[in-house]
This record gives C-alpha cells, sequence and structure tokens, in this order.
C-alpha cells in the first residue's frame, strides 16, 4: 500500500464530492428559507392534510395514506441493506473485480487498497442512507401513533391548533429525512464513477448536483405545486 497511489485528482474528486453532498444539503436549507422547494411546498400541503384530519371524525383516508408513506421509507430501508451486502461481498472479491475495470477504456491506473478504499466510502454512502431512510420511517410511524390520538371535532380550538403544529411538525420532519436520502441515492450514482477515473467523478457529480437543484428548485413538479398552495405561495420557484 503506498499513499502515492492516492493521487491529487482523487482528493480533489472526493472533497468536491462532500462538498456537493454536504455543501448543497446546507445551501437547499438556506435557500429555502426565501424560495419554494419541494420540500417546502409539500410542508404546506402536508399542514393543510392535518387540519382536513381534525375536521372529521373517520380516519380511514389517512390511515392508508400513512401506510403507503410509511411503506416507502422501509422499501427504500430494505433496498438499501441490499446494496450494503452487495459492496461488503465486492470487498472479498476486489482482486478479482480490479483486474476486469482495468481492462476497461478511459481508466486510470489503480491498487487494490485504493479500490477497497472506494468501496469504504460507497459503503458509508449507503449506511449514512439507511440511517436516512429508517429514521423517515420511524417518525411516520410515530405519525400515525399522533393521528390515532387525534382531538375529536368538539376539541378546544387550543388543543386542535396544539395538535395540528405537532403532527405537521413530525410530517414534514419524516419527509424531509425521506429526501435527504433520496438526494444521497442520487449522488451515490456519481460515486461510481470514481472506479474508472476521477476526472469521472468530478463531472457526475456536478451533473447530479444540477439535477438535484432543478428537481428541488425549479421543476414542473414544483410550479404545479406552488400553483396550488394559493395564498400559501411564499414566491414563485426559479
Amino acid at each position: 500500500m503506498s499513499l502515492s497511489d492516492f493521487t491529487v485528482l482523487d482528493i480533489a474528486a472526493l472533497v468536491w464530492f462532500l462538498v456537493c453532498w454536504i455543501g448543497f444539503g446546507r445551501y437547499s436549507q438556506w435557500r429555502a428559507r426565501s424560495t419554494p422547494s419541494l420540500v417546502t411546498a409539500l410542508r404546506v400541503f402536508r399542514g393543510r392534510w392535518i387540519e382536513r384530519l381534525c375536521s372529521r371524525e373517520q380516519h380511514q383516508s389517512d390511515a392508508t395514506l400513512l401506510s403507503n408513506l410509511l411503506r416507502g421509507a422501509i422499501f427504500f430501508a430494505s433496498t438499501t441493506i441490499f446494496i450494503l451486502a452487495g459492496l461488503v461481498a465486492l470487498l472479498g472479491t476486489a482482486h478479482r473485480v480490479t483486474e476486469v475495470v482495468s481492462q476497461l477504456p478511459f481508466t486510470a491506473p489503480f491498487s487494490l487498497w485504493l479500490w477497497e478504499l472506494k468501496v469504504l466510502i460507497l459503503i458509508y454512502i449507503f449506511v449514512y442512507a439507511f440511517f436516512k431512510f429508517s429514521w423517515s420511517a420511524w417518525q411516520y410511524n410515530a405519525l400515525s401513533i399522533v393521528v390515532g390520538a387525534a382531538p375529536g371535532t368538539a376539541a378546544k380550538p387550543e388543543v386542535v391548533g396544539s395538535y395540528i403544529e405537532t403532527a405537521s411538525r413530525i410530517a414534514a420532519l419524516a419527509g424531509e429525512s425521506f429526501n435527504d436520502a433520496i438526494r444521497t441515492y442520487y449522488l451515490s450514482m456519481a460515486v461510481v464513477t470514481w472506479f474508472l477515473h476521477p476526472i469521472l467523478l468530478i463531472v457526475a457529480t456536478t451533473w447530479v448536483t444540477c439535477v438535484v437543484y432543478r428537481r428541488e428548485f425549479a421543476s414542473p413538479t414544483l410550479a404545479a405545486l406552488c400553483a396550488g398552495m394559493g395564498p400559501d405561495k411564499p414566491a414563485t420557484p426559479g
């Protein structure tokens, strides 16, 4: 093992990936304070959902909706476990895999330990995604309990108001955790290109970040959501 195998390009590519991964998450939170995003737009509709929930006695439709949300988070968490199992198995066959990959065009020279390091980084990324998905599932589970404790239509306004605020906040946090995990999935696809060449990682990370930005801040879906927000719409998406 030689640290010289970890070139300046590898360091630059890894740093750029971390900047885009961590930095975009911070940026999106800051940008969403003044500009609509998918997360903030859906937060408005989640609040409206909870308000409607408190105006009816029967909650079968709400239970179905919660079941679908919970099922989606659990599905991705389970899928992530399978991906992690595959990556761990890949470590055991790294020698044979590197022989195949080294023969591909545009592949930069690399050593076995560097390949294993890249796999370990990819494992860490998916571990992070698993924790986010499982935490989202737990929050949806908590929300189902909160929905079961919804106040009746004859409850005092202050009780209903406090309940709406609490339930809406839990629903928003669950959605944000799910969104963070999905964003991690997108960026993990860019890391795969690092096995071929660090420059490809830089290019792929930049491209994926632009795609994620457009989907969160400038997508037709966001425009449709903002059009239906009415007086709650904070600004025009762009």
